[in-house]
């Protein structure tokens, strides 16, 4: 053996014996329901929004970077896929945005950021037309985990 493995082997050794072996951690503590991970728990019921667009005011942001909640019923308008997208219907309308219309459609939902990151086109590019992939409807749930994030 050469001198550096046994120092190594010396210091692996003095480490691991003057720590106490780790106890188990129990099931219940490792997920945020604090139940066991075996548990499948209800989740809590909620109401999806049932009012019409312009009917109540706009949540307000936490932060312009996360898209926005839809402040309105998407029941009417589901699915919503690149060929049958009702939110275009009012939201493709050019900006900025007058009190009382639709919220215009960002200049970022034209962008191709794959194939022409630098080039804005005429259309909703993508993955983009499915909007609750990133937009999720208003509900009276409560939220799973507190958070203390401020702007």
């Amino acid at each position: 053996m050469s001198r550096l493995s046994l120092a190594l082997t010396l210091c692996a050794l003095s480490l691991s014996a003057a720590k106490p072996p780790a106890k188990p951690i129990p099931d219940r503590n490792l997920g945020l329901s604090r139940t066991s991970v075996f548990d499948v728990p209800a989740p809590p019921a909620y109401r999806d929004e049932a009012s019409d667009p312009g009917e109540k005011p706009l949540p307000k942001r936490i932060n312009r970077e996360y898209p926005p909640v839809i402040p309105h019923s998407v029941a009417d308008s589901l699915p919503i896929t690149r060929s049958t997208n009702l939110c275009l219907d009012c939201h493709a309308v050019p900006g900025p945005k007058k009190k009382g219309e639709a919220t215009p459609i960002p200049a970022s939902h034209f962008v191709d950021l794959r194939h022409a990151p630098e080039a804005k086109g005429t259309q909703v590019v993508g993955a983009r037309y499915i909007c609750i992939s990133c937009h999720v409807p208003r509900t009276d749930a409560p939220p799973l985990v507190g958070s203390s994030y401020r702007p």
